[in-house]
C-alpha cells in the first residue's frame, strides 16, 4: 500500500447517507419510502420514475380565487427542490418561500390558504418558514385537506387560524433521525482527535445519547413554537396534542389543535365575500370558536421599507415636493406681515419653520404697539416738569371800533366804554364828549411827542 494517504480508497457519499445524516419531522411511512427511494442508488431517474409512474416534472401551481390565494402544501417537505420533490410531487421549501412572498406582494391577494396535505418533512428551515407564515401582513389560513403532520403541523400552527376538512388530520409532533449501520466496504474514514463526537457509534449507548440529545432539542423547539402560535403552555402541548398520534377533524378542535371545520369551497366563499354556503362546519364534540380574524399590520415606515419599498420612496418624494412648496408659500406670508423697524423679528419668524404669516402680523403689531408705548413713556419723562400757580397775564384792552356813520354821541359812547384809561383821563363822559365836539369843530389841536 502507497504511504501516501491521498490514495487511501475514500468513503462515497450516498444518498442515503444525505438522508439518513437529517433529522425528520415526518410520519414514520413516509420516511420509509423515501429511505426505500434512496436506497436503490443503482437505478437512475427514469427507472425510479416508471417504478412510481409518476412523472419528473414537479408542477406547482398557486390558484387565485377572488382576494384568496390557494397554495399547496402536498407530500413530503424537502428543504430544496431535488430528485425527491421531482419524483412525488413534494414540496421544496425554497419555492414555497418564494411563492408565498408572490402571494403576499400580490395586491389582488387579501387571504392566503394553504391547502394542506403532507406527512411532513425535513426538520431544516421549518421554524423559518412558520416564522414567516406568522408574521405576513395577510391572513394565512392552514386548511388541512388530509393531514398536516410533524413539519406539516409546525407551519399550520404558524397560521392564523387552521381549519380542518371532517376527515383531516393533524399532529405527529417529534423528530426523527434514521441512522445507516456501518459495514466494511474496505474504506478507512479518519476523524480528528479534537471532534470525538463527529462520527458517534451509535450501537454504543453514548453514540446514541448524542443523537438523541439533538432530536429531543429540535422537537423542544417544534414544541415550544406550537405552543406560542397556538397560545397555549409547553405543558399543554405535550399532554394533549397526541405525543407523536395523530388528531382527526373535530376531535383535533376540541383538543385546540385547530380552530374549526369547513369545506375548502365554502372557506373560499367566505372570504370572498360570498353569502352562498355554510361556511362552517359545526360538530356535535366541538364547541370551540373560530378564531377572530388578525388584525392587520400597521402601515408604518418599517413596514412599507419592508415591504413596499417602492411605494415608500414615491411618498417621500411627494411630502417632499409639497412640504418644500408650503414652507415657500410660509415664508413669503411672513414677509407680507413686515413693517419697518422689525426686520430682525421678521428675519427671525420667516426662519423658524412654524410661523404662519397671521401669526406673524400679529406679532408685529404687538412689537409696534409695544414700541410706541416706550416712546410715549420716554417723552414725558424728559418734558419739564410744570410752574406751580403761574399768573395770568394780563389782558390788553381792547379799543371799541367806532361806527363813522352814527352820530357823534354815540360814537363817543363806545370809545369811551372800551377805553379804561380814557375815563381814567377824563372823568366823565360829559368832559370826554366836550373834547370830542371840540375836536370835529377843530377847536382843538392835539401836539405829538
Amino acid at each position: 500500500m502507497s504511504d501516501n494517504p491521498t490514495d487511501a480508497p475514500v468513503h462515497r457519499v450516498t444518498a442515503f447517507d444525505l438522508v439518513s445524516r437529517e433529522p425528520w419531522a415526518i410520519t414514520p411511512d413516509m420516511l420509509q419510502t423515501i429511505t426505500a427511494i434512496a436506497r436503490r442508488e443503482h437505478e437512475g431517474p427514469e427507472a425510479l420514475e416508471a417504478r412510481q409512474g409518476k412523472p419528473l416534472q414537479n408542477s406547482r401551481v398557486v390558484t387565485q380565487r377572488g382576494n384568496v390565494a390557494l397554495l399547496p402544501v402536498t407530500g413530503p417537505v424537502f428543504r430544496y427542490a431535488n430528485l425527491f420533490t421531482a419524483l412525488s410531487g413534494a414540496t421544496s421549501l425554497d419555492v414555497l418561500a418564494k411563492e408565498f412572498t408572490n402571494a403576499v406582494d400580490d395586491p389582488r391577494t387579501d387571504t392566503i390558504i394553504l391547502v394542506m396535505d403532507t406527512p411532513g418533512g425535513i426538520a431544516s428551515g421549518i421554524a423559518e418558514f412558520a416564522q414567516m407564515i406568522r408574521a405576513s401582513p395577510k391572513q394565512v389560513v392552514a386548511y388541512v385537506s388530509g393531514n398536516a403532520a410533524s413539519a406539516g403541523y409546525w407551519m399550520a400552527a404558524a397560521a392564523h387560524e387552521i381549519v380542518m376538512s371532517r376527515t383531516g388530520a393533524v399532529g405527529s409532533i417529534g423528530t426523527v433521525l434514521t441512522v445507516r449501520k456501518s459495514e466494511d466496504d474496505g474504506s478507512f474514514e479518519i476523524v480528528s482527535s479534537q471532534s470525538p463526537k463527529k462520527r458517534p457509534d451509535f450501537g454504543t449507548e453514548s453514540g446514541r445519547a448524542v443523537a438523541q440529545a439533538h432530536v429531543d432539542r429540535l422537537t423542544d423547539i417544534f414544541v415550544e413554537d406550537v405552543a406560542n402560535y397556538r397560545g397555549l403552555s409547553v405543558e399543554t402541548v405535550l399532554a394533549d396534542f397526541g405525543q407523536g398520534d395523530m388528531r382527526i377533524g373535530s376531535d383535533a378542535v376540541a383538543l385546540g389543535m385547530a380552530d374549526r371545520e369547513s369545506t375548502l369551497e365554502n372557506l373560499i366563499a367566505e372570504f370572498n365575500g360570498s353569502p352562498s354556503g355554510d361556511r362552517s362546519m359545526s360538530t356535535t364534540t366541538s364547541s370551540t370558536a373560530p378564531a377572530p380574524t388578525p388584525e392587520k399590520p400597521a402601515i408604518t415606515r418599517e413596514y412599507l421599507a419592508a415591504n413596499h419599498a417602492e411605494l415608500l420612496a414615491s411618498l417621500e418624494h411627494d411630502a417632499h415636493a409639497a412640504g418644500a412648496r408650503a414652507e415657500c408659500d410660509r415664508i413669503k406670508a411672513v414677509e407680507a406681515a413686515a413693517l419697518p423697524g422689525h426686520e430682525e423679528l421678521i428675519a427671525s419668524l420667516k426662519f423658524d419653520g412654524k410661523t404662519s404669516g397671521a401669526e406673524a402680523a400679529a406679532q408685529v403689531i404687538g412689537a409696534e404697539k409695544s414700541k410706541r408705548a416706550t416712546a410715549l413713556a420716554d417723552i414725558r419723562s424728559q418734558a419739564p416738569a410744570p410752574v406751580p400757580n403761574a399768573l395770568t397775564p394780563p389782558v390788553a384792552p381792547v379799543a371799541a371800533e367806532e361806527d363813522p356813520e352814527a352820530p357823534l354821541e354815540e360814537r363817543a359812547k363806545a370809545t369811551w366804554d372800551g377805553d379804561k384809561d380814557l375815563r381814567a383821563e377824563f372823568g366823565t363822559f360829559e368832559a370826554y364828549h366836550g373834547y370830542r365836539k371840540a375836536t370835529d369843530r377843530g377847536l382843538v389841536k392835539v401836539l405829538k411827542k
